[in-house]
């Protein structure tokens, strides 16, 4: 079995004390009383050794910063922790494993798998091609042509086509974002106050006026406001098979107009009454 990174003991500088760590954390939180602990070793000292005070420009950024206690959820083993909002890594007090909490932009193409606790930004010029993404919240308004994994929000206000998936606890499609999703979506909730043509796999989703949906819906429910579309398929409290989930959205859009124009198959146009 592996095991997971080696722990060192920190002691907290605050009330004194001592829990394990991970020797590849930077930062962590006091179990006992709370406090943000940097941990930064010298070089050649052991392992034991305690973690140095923080620098003369790390305590005037904490003026100006109020520190607080978040909940996260462990990424391996989902685990619910409370981490202080100035961490910037730690470890999982269950599983042990390493927890990185920076938030990351992406700029540029970028194919390295991503693990961590803070946002995902990937700007208009960003290419996220990572086969693997975890975080806790994303802000997409580039190209995605990984697999992303949020464990809270996606907000999603790109233009053009995405290649890759998105799973979601909740998802956001921003106004003003005209988009085409080729592989399904999974979102636990979703809200479209954009353009989208895609299928969605959700327990609820809401169009709001603005908001125009083409496609295949599989939800426990649906809401459309007034001034909202939505032009496609609809299945309430059901999911459709499994080989149908997984077919690129221009494959299934041609089976639905094949079965049309063979007399099979409905396509809805839903709007909200006036």
């Amino acid at each position: 079995m592996a095991k997971g990174p080696a722990k060192i003991p920190v002691a907290c500088p605050s009330c004194g004390a001592t829990q394990l760590e991970s020797e590849h954390a930077k930062s962590t939180f006091c179990r006992k009383c709370g406090k943000h602990i940097e941990l930064h070793v010298r070089p050649g000292a052991s392992s034991a050794a305690q973690p140095e005070g923080p620098g003369i420009m790390d305590r005037l950024g904490r003026m100006f910063r109020r520190e607080r206690v978040r909940n996260v959820n462990c990424l391996h083993c989902n685990a619910a922790l409370k981490v202080s909002s100035l961490a910037k890594s730690g470890s999982c007090t269950q599983c042990g494993h390493y927890l990185d909490f920076r938030d990351i932009k992406v700029d540029g193409n970028f194919s390295k798998s991503i693990e961590t606790h803070g946002t995902i930004t990937v700007t208009k010029t960003g290419e996220l091609a990572s086969p693997k993404v975890a975080c806790a919240a994303a802000v997409v308004m580039g190209k995605v042509n990984g697999n992303l994994v949020c464990s809270t929000t996606a907000h999603v206000r790109t233009k053009g086509r995405v290649l890759g998936s998105i799973t979601a606890r909740q998802l956001i499609i921003v106004k003003g974002a005209n988009v085409e999703f080729v592989r399904p979506l999974h979102v636990g909730a979703a809200e479209i106050n954009g353009k989208i043509s895609a299928r969605i796999f959700a327990d609820s989703v809401v169009i709001n006026k603005s908001g125009a949906l083409e496609g295949a819906v599989t939800a426990k429910s649906i809401k459309i406001e007034r001034g909202g579309i939505f032009h496609g398929d609809l299945v309430i409290g059901k999911q459709q098979k499994e080989e149908q989930q997984e077919l690129p959205l221009s494959e299934q859009q041609a089976r639905a107009r094949r079965k049309r124009d063979l007399g099979g198959g409905n396509q809805m146009m839903l709007r909200p009454a006036t």
